[in-house]
């Protein structure tokens, strides 16, 4: 059994699918680490309402290395894993970087996505290279042929193959023509057969590979950590299903990605000082990992094993280090922030980790707002109270650790209030006396800013000791405020 189908891209801009035959339709996406096809989503779209099999290739230039090419390719074809077959389209000034930068890709797609892609190829350089590891690793060969020359013709899928296949023997795809004409479109096609059914194309899809794996299929949409590297006080990198290690991150970013069912396997953080680490792994339980550095890796790889919980503690001769950190969790979401050695998700749940957030704390706040009572704490650099509730902040604790702090607060019906310094235990504003704050003045080594009831956010002020922010006599509640340190 076989299937007949065209590949195109930009060049048949126009080309209307429903009035083309073809059991397949497959699509250039991206070309170098640069270009995005503007046609194809639209083609794969409409090929896809029509019933018709899916493809979609990456031309090479060979311009940077096989990795970059594959990353791009798949940063932009996220959306058909699973559902297009996937190809690297070698020809041009790519082919002189040889068989191993074309594996480099091919490798990486796998890495990435679990599905092995078709190689595309003109016959000459089928026999003009060693492809032998190509082949050893199992990517399937589309060949490209033209048995009749320049010749036009429709669909012949009974065409005989041009040349021979050198290592591969056999091919999945030939192309036999570029010089096809079909009903429907004035112009030139490439016309291709694919030696299979339509099942054994959903298969060189991958479309049927997620069933081996412990946490199930991985989902399309969510959100995915950006993809610039980044570090700081603190810096954080993970190791997530199908996708291997993503960039760094750094205090308070995300690291990981979020509803699409992929676990974290493993981590590495770049301490600033003596650190140690606890984790929850399944089918291993707790393992801690003492004084660690920026290149011990805390879980496994390779393994599809979940990391399901967190619990990070450091100290220094010289002052206290103190972390904070919250996990996002399957089907639980975002957790509280936790510190000091405290666990960051659910041990025992069977409930993967999917993305992290690290920070060092500098300040604890505790924010008591309207009907809400004592909120989660929180570190510097995350908002106090609530924003687009309208909902008063009537009271907080910061915990200074080794900063000294002052206070003042002005509160309804009582006025300015002076906390002097402040310590862990100052609750500074009222508890359970329906009172809003209205008005703020910090003295310490941080900048900061307040959300004011139909005003929303002030600009950022230094905490001087003179400085005020909120309003008196006008009877607007502070709702929320935010402090980062001065570095």
């Amino acid at each position: 059994m076989s299937l007949n189908g065209i590949d195109i891209s930009n060049h048949q801009a126009g080309l209307d699918l429903a009035k083309v035959s073809a059991d397949f339709v497959i699509c250039k996406a991206t070309e170098g680490t640069g270009f995005v096809d503007p046609y194809c989503n639209g083609f794969i779209q409409r090929a896809k309402s029509l019933g018709r099999k899916t493809g979609v290739y990456h031309y090479a230039t060979g311009k940077s290395t096989g990795k970059e090419e594959a990353d791009f390719f798949y940063k932009n074809i996220r959306g058909y894993i699973k559902q297009s077959v996937l190809v690297l389209d070698w020809e041009g000034k790519a082919i002189e970087k040889g068989p191993g930068y074309a594996k480099a890709f091919l490798d990486r797609i796998y890495e990435l996505t679990g599905v092995k892609p078709l190689i595309y190829m003109s016959n000459s350089v089928v026999n003009n290279y060693d492809w032998t590891k190509v082949v050893q690793a199992d990517y399937g060969l589309w060949n490209a042929g033209y048995f009749a020359g320049d010749q036009t013709m429709g669909y012949t899928p009974d065409a005989p193959v041009y040349g021979s296949l050198g290592a591969w023997k056999t091919c999945a795809m030939y192309q036999y023509t570029s010089s096809g004409r079909l009903p429907g479109w004035s112009g030139n096609l490439d016309l291709n057969v694919f030696y299979g059914s339509r099942e054994a194309w959903d298969k060189y899809a991958g479309a049927s590979s997620v069933i081996n794996d412990p946490d199930g299929a991985i989902r399309n949409g969510g959100e995915m950590q950006k993809d610039k590297s980044q570090k700081g006080e603190v810096s954080y990198q993970v190791h997530v299903r199908r996708q291997g290690w993503l960039s760094w991150k750094c205090d308070g970013e995300m690291a990981g990605t979020t509803g699409q069912n992929r676990r974290i396997e493993a981590l590495r953080i770049a301490p600033p000082g003596k650190t140690n680490v606890k984790i929850h792994m399944k089918g291993i339980g707790d393992r801690e990992y003492q004084d660690i550095t920026k290149n011990t890796i805390l879980g496994t790889t390779g393994e599809k094993r979940r990391i399901e919980a967190i619990a990070i503690e450091g100290s220094t001769k010289e002052e206290e280090l103190h972390y904070a950190y919250q996990v996002h969790q399957k089907s639980k979401g975002w957790t509280d922030w936790k510190f000091d050695g405290e666990w960051a998700g659910e041990r025992g749940g069977s409930l993967q980790m999917e993305a992290v957030r690290i920070r060092i704390a500098h300040l604890i706040l505790e924010a008591h707002v309207q009907s809400e009572s004592w909120l989660p704490k929180v570190p510097d650099g995350e908002i106090t109270g609530t924003t687009g509730k309208s909902l008063r902040l009537e009271a907080f604790r910061l915990d200074p650790f080794e900063n000294e702090i002052r206070a003042k607060a002005h509160i309804q019906s009582e006025g300015w209030v002076d906390y002097g310094i402040i310590s862990k235990n100052t609750v500074i504003g009222t508890v359970n006396e329906k009172k809003r704050m209205e008005c703020l003045c910090f003295e310490g080594p941080f900048e900061w800013r307040a959300h004011l009831a139909h005003s929303g956010w002030t600009d950022w002020t230094l905490a001087d000791g003179i400085a005020t922010l909120g309003t008196v006599g006008q009877a607007l509640a502070m709702e929320a405020f935010q402090i980062r340190m001065k570095r």
